[in-house]
Parts: structure tokens; C-alpha cells; sequence
């Protein structure tokens, strides 16, 4: 599907501007950025992840924290950024653990979420005394007061609660129905009897993540009146006042023409009611409100840039081949989900032209039909040694890719803030490919 001119430029708007030298990022062409740190890269725009943040804080007001989830981009360069804008972190493994510290995200503005946490995983977040570890069965609640109690540290604890129902709207669900995320909500009363029968576990908050990819404002402020009604309940049977209530996130990027855009401002002004309805309930009135996001705050503010390596044509249909692909931008190719599959946003860099040639299929250099970055795609002609760019790259690019597949190097990474060029990762090296491996003889 071939995105609007005005669409494209929207995005353009938000990395940089477009000059003789094709697109800068924030200020620094990306042909000086691809001949310096070469392709495949990904770039990021330090102002455009701040312009993000501020933009959404500002709308949900100063009673709310916003949480950062790591999962989207946990590179550290760009985690750094988003630390020292006051935002808390959201981890899901103990590698985000180490990296949220690393960044500088206090541990007191630290949540820890996800199936499967590890007794080690517990333990380092015990050790630390982060915010919460928001736990996500009967039995992780056990396990979790016996780790507690042989640290000798109380550790506090929030619920992440499976909700009863889906959330309207979302593309992909993740409370609602059987789950593998959170405890059933009509199995708090006993999640709560085991939290109260340790010393060592104290119930400081819930967690209530509906899914992800929503654009529906009424879904989601109906997901987030019923975690009130939920948290009011959960504090009445603890019997003292929780301190957050984590409504989750999910808010819609639409990465697709065919998607909508979130009405950031409706959900808002509903919002704010929600907030309200918290200070009528005793128990709730010193509840920190939470947002946690991820792909909301940084897909647009990065792009995966790519060499035209070969063009062939065969049997009357017209193929760009390129340097990078599935190995580095699995979402991109649609195989990160089934809600993931048309092309993104698509564009020549380094001489920006928008007249359409004819229909091209743009693909990676892997071994299999599944690395397409474009189907049959009204695009400029195009030489061997253009840069293309996939624009909203921001989220779930790097490290939600299979980067050992075909045993291609890695991509670097970069990021351009204040007209300055940071690589935060360098490209890897053929022979990594050798690392850590033991052979036979």
C-alpha cells in the first residue's frame, strides 16, 4: 500500500527535514551518517524521542507518572536519554533490570513485569528494593516470599490482574480469557490471602495490561475505569491504601495508511476523569497513576537504513535488493505477528525524489520469500548504492529481530541529538559470528 505524500512528510517532519543531501536527522544528513557508521543502521532522533515524551506527559498532566517499557528499544544510549527525562522504567527480564540501572531509572521508579521471572530474576530485584515486582501467578507469590525471606528484605509486591475482559480495540490481547499474563481476577481474594500470610511481601499496588496496538479512545478509558473499580477492591481486601495503580498502555502507532491515528487528546480529557474517580475511593487517594509505553514513544522517531545492493527484474516484475532485512527489522518484513504485516512507510534517502517510476518489490538479503520490506510498491527508480529508508523503526527493531540468521553482521546504531552523531552500537563484524561458539576440533 503506498503511504500519502502528506503522510510521509509528517514523519520526515518529525526526524528532521529534507535538504539537498536527501533526509537529516535531526540536523545530520544521512548520507554522512551511512557513510560513517555504513549500512544496514538504525538511526534514531534524540529530539523527536523527547518531543514524545514531553507531548504525552504534558496531556496526561502532572498527577500521572509515565513508565518507559524497555522491550521497545532497550538500546542504552537511547534509554539514557529517556532516563534523564524523569520517566520511570518498565522491565521484563533481568537484563532490562541491569540495563534500567545502567541508564540511570531509579529503582524506586522501578517495575518489573512478565511470566516466568527466574528465582535469580526475583532476587536481583529483591537485592535492589526497586518500586514493585508485579507478579503474575498464584505461585510466583510463594516463591517470591521465600526469596524475600531468606534476603532478609520485604519486598514489595503489586498484581498484575488478568482482567475478566478484553479490551475493546486492541489488535493484540493480552488480558481477557485464559492468559498466560497476570493472575484471574477471580483469584485475587486468594493471590491477596498469600501476599498477607508472608511478613516479607507488602501489596503496594496492581498492574492491568489489556494489550497492545489500540486506537479505540472509549476502550481504552473504559479498560482504565474498570482498573480503578479493580484497584479499589484489591485495597479494600489488603486492607491499606495502595500506592500506583499501573493502568498498562498499548496506545495505537499506525504504522499502516490503513490505521488511525490515536486521538491522544479525547483519551485525555477522559483521562482526567478517571484520575478523579481515584481520589473518591479512601484507599486510592494517594495512588500514583501510571502509563507505562513504549512503541508509542520512540517508532516514529527512527528509521532502518538500508544500500540497494541489486536490481532484477524477472518475468515482468521488478525486485530491489538490498543490504538488510528480516535478520535486522523482523516487523518491518511482518513476521512479528499476525497485526504486523503490510509495508511501512518507505523512501530513497539519500536523493529524495517523490516521483513514482513503477511498481517495485523491495527485499532483504536473506534466503527466504519471507524478507520483503515491500510488496508490489508504486517507488522511484533506484541504483545500487541508494539508501532506503523504512521510517517508524524506533520500536521493536534491533532487538526483536533474528540478528544471528544467515549469520549476517549486526546492524549498528545511532543516534543524532542536538546535531551531534552518537553510534550507540557498532556494526558487528563478520567473524562474530565465531564468538562464544567451542568447536569440536
Amino acid at each position: 500500500m503506498e503511504w500519502p505524500e502528506a503522510k510521509l512528510a509528517r514523519l520526515v517532519k518529525v526526524l528532521g527535514a529534507i535538504s539537498q543531501d536527501g533526509l537529516s536527522i535531526s540536523g545530520v544528513p544521512i548520507a554522512e551518517i551511512t557513510r560513517r557508521v555504513s549500512t544496514p543502521c538504525y538511526v534514531y532522533s534524540g529530539e523527536a524521542i523527547i518531543a514524545q515524551i514531553q507531548r504525552v506527559a504534558s496531556v496526561l498532566g502532572p498527577e500521572t507518572s509515565l513508565y518507559y517499557s524497555l522491550k521497545a528499544n532497550p538500546s542504552l544510549g537511547v534509554c539514557q536519554l529517556i532516563a534523564r527525562q524523569g520517566v520511570g522504567a518498565e522491565v521484563a527480564s533481568i537484563g532490562e533490570l541491569l540495563l534500567a540501572q545502567r541508564a540511570g531509572f531509579p529503582a524506586s521508579r522501578t517495575l518489573f513485569a512478565g511470566p516466568g521471572k527466574t528465582d535469580a530474576e526475583l532476587g536481583a530485584a529483591v537485592s535492589l528494593g526497586i518500586q514493585a515486582i508485579n507478579v503474575e501467578s498464584l505461585g510466583e507469590i510463594e516463591r517470591l516470599a521465600d526469596i524475600a525471606s531468606a534476603a532478609g528484605k520485604r519486598a514489595a509486591l503489586g498484581l498484575r490482574v488478568n482482567p475478566l475482559k478484553h479490551v475493546k480495540g486492541a489488535y493484540m490481547r493480552m488480558g481477557g480469557g485464559p492468559q498466560q499474563f497476570g493472575i484471574d481476577e477471580e483469584q485475587i481474594p486468594e493471590a491477596i490471602r498469600l501476599a498477607k500470610k508472608s511478613a516479607w511481601l507488602h501489596v503496594v499496588g496492581i498492574h492491568v495490561y489489556g494489550g497492545t496496538q489500540i486506537f479505540d479512545v472509549d476502550g481504552l478509558l473504559a479498560h482504565c475505569a474498570h482498573v480503578v473499580e479493580t484497584a479499589s477492591d484489591v485495597a479494600t481486601q489488603v486492607g491499606q491504601p495502595l500506592e500506583f495503580i499501573d493502568f498498562g498502555g498499548g496506545f495505537g502507532v499506525p504504522y499502516f495508511e490503513d490505521l488511525p491515528e490515536l486521538d491522544l487528546d479525547a483519551f485525555a480529557e477522559g483521562y482526567r476523569g478517571v484520575v478523579q474517580s481515584c481520589r473518591k475511593h479512601t484507599m486510592l487517594e494517594r495512588a500514583r497513576p501510571v502509563i507505562e509505553l513504549g512503541r508509542y514513544l520512540v517508532a516514529e522517531a527512527g528509521i532502518y537504513a538500508t544500500r540497494v545492493v541489486d536490481i532484477k527484474h524477472s518475468r515482468g516484475k521488478t525486485f530491489v535488493v538490498t543490504d538488510g532485512g528480516m535478520n535486522h527489522h523482523i516487523t518491518a518484513t511482518g513476521n512479528f505477528g499476525q497485526v504486523l504485516r503490510k509495508a511501512y512507510p518507505i523512501a530513497v534517502l539519500d536523493r529524495w525524489s517523490s516521483r513514482v517510476e513503477e511498481r517495485t518489490t523491495i527485499v532483504g538479503p536473506c534466503c527466504t520469500p519471507l524478507d520483503t520490506l515491500a510488496q508490489n510498491l508504486p517507488f522511484p527508480h533506484v541504483s545500487p548504492g541508494d539508501v532506503i529508508g523504512v521510517f517508524m523503526s524506533g520500536a521493536y527493531g534491533y532487538s526483536a529481530s533474528s540478528l544471528a540468521f544467515l549469520s549476517h553482521p549486526t546492524p549498528a546504531e545511532v543516534l543524532v541529538y542536538g546535531g551531534k552523531m552518537h553510534t550507540l552500537r557498532e556494526a558487528g563484524k563478520p567473524d562474530d559470528v565465531l564468538a562464544n561458539q567451542n568447536p569440536l576440533w
